[in-house]
């Protein structure tokens, strides 16, 4: 059984902790840029239908820095400007704010940057995630002109002859912004269709073929983790030809095979399944090459490994707390010069998740330590809200009511650092606010 990795408060903080960080307003002012009609959805979405222009809609946050980089480098650009002023009704829209909210969740918005273009009907033609480069706008920009070669026509295309990998290539590539668009049914069917086409291309373009930089995208935002037995053919495919690969797209498939190997150990590891350790292996012997990116200091990747997921497997299979609190202690100190303030909320976490109720009083002090470490080096808002949460619990259970008060109001105050971002901060306050509603009952 697979379990969440990031738990304790809500899990708002595993969206939000990779968008970004606090950020000023993303708006374009440049005089020959693109010109953002100034009003609301509806407004815009009226203009769009009276000129029968699409809708071309920047979801954004005000905190998110890839947003304020498109907004000052891309949508300011001349090019830019002349091309969607001639072809489309624009709109900037803070997709946190008021009734933007429930707009940006009808077009399925969940991370930023997200730009989509819309029919004058309200119906998604394209919804891209992540930033842009302005070449990447434009060709989105002239699909839905009808400019390029659409989807629909590509996967027609690939129906008429499935040997051109050229234009699997290309089907792959437009695939996420073109399945973001699409709703239920349709959605199904779509997603079952590119699996498929996904690892048919992958096994015909293996090994060689693959080494290139679109591909390499390809694999990034099409290889899920739910078919674990496909991932490490492609992990083994990448690494295979490490050598090849680095030159073509440099180090990162590298730490793609790392953070692959390494969460497989990790989920044996919490699971109670002992195989965890055919993994660790791979990081001294088949996957050496790929782990000497990491750079550490004083301890090797393979020593790092087994340390930190022998510790993992006896705290989640044997509920030896005493034991992993020895051995993330011997980790802790052969890691010295290489810890992040994560490794200690994340050592305090397992505490939790791993034995919950039954911790005991000295089990509690030691989460309180390893979280107040994170804390003391951790800068980020919603790390900052977990891990006071985390320390207001221990005390909690450890009938320090006091100190816990202290914790949940610490967090609570640290929310309001996220003026800007209304539906997140609201859910964090409800749920500080229940766990002091609780504090009041306990204390009675």
């Amino acid at each position: 059984m697979k379990r969440s990795r990031c738990v304790l408060l809500l899990a708002a903080f595993l969206l939000l902790a990779v968008q970004g960080r606090a950020q000023q307003g993303a708006t374009s002012d440049a005089a020959n840029g693109i010109a953002f009609f100034k009003g609301t959805f509806g407004e815009a979405l009226a203009k769009a239908k009276q000129e029968n222009k699409p809708l071309f809609v920047d979801f954004y946050a005000v905190w998110c820095v890839p947003c304020k980089k498109m907004a000052k480098t891309v949508f300011t650009q001349e090019e830019v400007g002349k091309y969607f002023n001639e072809h489309f009704i624009s709109l900037q829209l803070d997709a946190e704010k008021g009734e933007n909210v429930e707009i940006a969740r009808n077009y399925k918005v969940a991370a930023y940057p997200t730009v989509a273009f819309i029919a004058p009907d309200g119906k998604a033609l394209s919804v891209n995630t992540g930033a842009m480069d302005k070449d990447e706008l434009m060709e989105a920009a002239k699909i839905v002109a009808g400019e390029r070669v659409s989807f629909e026509e590509l996967y027609n295309k690939y129906k008429a002859d499935n040997s051109d990998l050229d234009v699997q290539q290309q089907l792959l590539l437009k695939a996420p912004s073109f399945l973001q668009a699409q709703e239920g049914m349709e959605a199904d069917k779509w997603v079952t269709r590119l699996q498929k086409l996904y690892k048919n291309y992958i096994a015909a373009k293996a090994p060689l073929k693959l080494i290139n930089e679109n591909d390499y995208k390809i694999i990034l935002t099409l290889e899920g983790d739910e078919d674990k037995e496909h991932k490490q053919y492609v992990i083994d495919l990448i690494n295979d030809h490490l050598d090849d690969w680095t030159k073509a797209v440099g180090k990162a498939p590298s730490y793609y095979i790392v953070e692959a190997n390494d969460l497989f150990a990790e989920d044996l590891a919490k699971d109670g399944n002992a195989k965890y350790k055919e993994y660790v292996e791979k990081v001294k012997n088949q996957y050496a090459k790929a782990y000497g990116v990491v750079g550490l200091k004083g301890i090797t990747p393979y020593e790092k490994s087994r340390l930190y997921f022998d510790a993992l497997y006896n705290l989640y299979k044997n509920k030896d707390v005493d034991g992993y609190v020895k051995a993330m202690q011997i980790y802790f100190g052969k890691m010295e010069g290489n810890l992040r303030s994560a490794d200690y909320g994340k050592a305090a976490q397992n505490l939790y998740m791993a034995a919950g109720k039954s911790l005991k009083s000295k089990d509690h002090e030691v989460a309180i330590q390893w979280a107040e470490k994170a804390l003391a080096q951790e800068d980020a808002v919603m790390d900052r809200v977990n891990y006071m949460v985390m320390i207001g619990d221990s005390y909690r259970e450890l009938k320090n009511y006091a100190k816990a008060r202290e914790f949940y109001n610490q967090a609570f105050a640290e929310t309001l650092r996220l003026e800007n971002m209304e539906m997140p901060q609201a859910m964090l306050q409800g749920a500080i606010k229940q766990k002091l509603s609780t504090l009041e009952l306990l204390e009675k």
